[in-house]
Parts: C-alpha cells; structure tokens; sequence
C-alpha cells in the first residue's frame, strides 16, 4: 500500500516541473495544489460513460448525456434514470476543493490507477460489445480504464455515485439553446409520435432533415422538443405534413457529442 501511495503521489504531481514558482502555464489557474486540471469549459477532467455497440453511433444518441461527467470550469453534469424511457439532467458548479477531493478518492481510495483499458485485446466479435468506461485527466496525465480491466462487479456504480454525489447542491438542467436535427424514418408501429406543426413552430423538419446539417436555436419549442425526448423511449417519431421523423438535441459541453456553441 505505501509503494501504491507513492507511486500515485508521483503522479498527482506530474506536470508540475512547467511550473515556475508554483505559477501553472497553460489552461490552469495559478496554483501551488498537486492537482490541476486544464480548466478550459470544452475538457473532459472525469467521465463516466457507455461506449460499443450502438451506443453513439445511432442518430438518437445525439441527444444522450452522459452518466456523469466533470468540466474543465468546475461544472459537473449527470443523469439520474427514472424509469419508462424518463430520465432527468443534473447539474452543478464545484469548488477547487470539492473536485480535487473527488480525484483524490478516485485515485486513492478508489484505486483508479491500478486498472488499465482492455477493450482493444478483447477477441474478434460482428457485435462491439457496450462497456462501461471512466476516464480521468489531471496534471497533463489521462488515464482511461473499462469493464474489461477487471473490475469487481460493483465497482463502476461506485465510481459513478461518487461523482453524483460530489455536489451538495444541485439543480434540474435546463437548455436555454441547443442544436436541433432531424431524419426521415419510416413510420414505426411501435413508436410513440407526435404530431408536429410546422408553421406554429417555426421548425420544419423536412428542411432540417433535406439538409443534413444541425441548426442553433434559443428558447421557442426547445423546452417542449427537450421534455419530449427524455421523456420518450429513442425511437420516438415526430409526424409532419404526413412524414415521420427522429429528432435529436445537442447541447455544447452536455450531450456526449455536440458541435460548439456559434459564436457570439
């Protein structure tokens, strides 16, 4: 165990040598703390996620957040599932403190360091097999590990509550804009629809669809298409003029996958 605790040691302070005078370079903020992140809103600093399988390659993933992840500016973003296709979004802005307790229990009394990511020496299978995934950067060092490492049984719900919990407070999350995109589907028997009027809202999917390309909007509809999708199983279809659609919903620094913000 002490061979352990130093070892972890050594990495908790690597990257510290581009420091001068305890003056962090870079994204960080000025700090003489063994633990830094890159502070930029766009980094990933701790995720826990699904990866394989269908998980992001379908059209309706777009609109998936994932179980838990940290940001570079200290904000923390989660889901909690309810059940019946229901799931809410949770947020909070964290302390320096409370983040670097979190990669402190991650590393030391979780034991982060000691798996490893196994997913690419897994035999040859026509189905990618979905696998739960952490991944952890801080001081310059990333640090990805799976479900193929040897974890016990328990161990990713454990470190999937510690980063539910490092928030004391906590709020519903909210988009106040979003990229909206849309794809013609054949009308499914089994899906939930929606009617959709284009004209009241001011969003014609068909033109979203033909184009292929996402577009920003801000407020209008946005609550109703939000509450729509994550309270719907993914094959929800929304009908127009006769047509059927899947919608998708991609918020900057939120969703798993998203375009940035437009400029201004």
């Amino acid at each position: 165990m002490i061979r352990r605790i130093i070892m972890l040691c050594g990495v908790l302070v690597f990257g510290l040598a581009a420091c001068d005078g305890g003056q962090q370079t870079g994204t960080n903020n000025t700090s003489a703390d063994p633990v830094e992140w890159d502070r930029n809103p766009d980094a990933v600093v701790f995720r826990a996620d699904l990866e394989g399988g269908n998980v992001t390659a379908s059209f309706t993933a777009r609109s998936e957040i994932p179980p838990c992840t940290v940001y570079g500016d200290n904000r923390v973003v989660w889901t909690n599932d309810l059940g019946a296709f229901t799931s809410q979004a949770l947020w909070d802005r964290l302390t320096d403190d409370q983040v670097r307790t979190f990669i402190w229990q991650l590393t030391i009394n979780a034991e982060f360091f000691n798996y490893q990511s196994d997913t690419n020496v897994q035999p040859p299978s026509s189905d990618a097999p979905v696998v739960e995934t952490l991944l952890l950067r801080f001081n310059g060092v990333e640090r990805k590990t799976d479900a193929f490492s040897g974890w016990t049984y328990d161990y990713y719900e454990e470190v999937l509550n510690l980063c539910k919990s490092i928030s004391g407070t906590p709020v519903l999350y909210e988009p106040e804009a979003a990229w909206v995109s849309a794809q013609a589907v054949p009308y499914d028997i089994s899906a939930p629809v929606i009617m959709w009027d284009s004209a009241a809202a001011g969003l014609k999917f068909a033109d979203l669809a033909a184009s292929g390309e996402p577009r920003w909007i801000v407020g209008g509809v946005l609550p109703f298409l939000w509450q729509s999708i994550h309270t719907s199983p993914p094959y929800l279809q929304f009908e127009e003029d006769g047509l059927y659609y899947n919608v998708a919903l991609q918020i900057p620094n939120v969703t798993r996958l998203s375009p940035p913000a437009p400029e201004g």
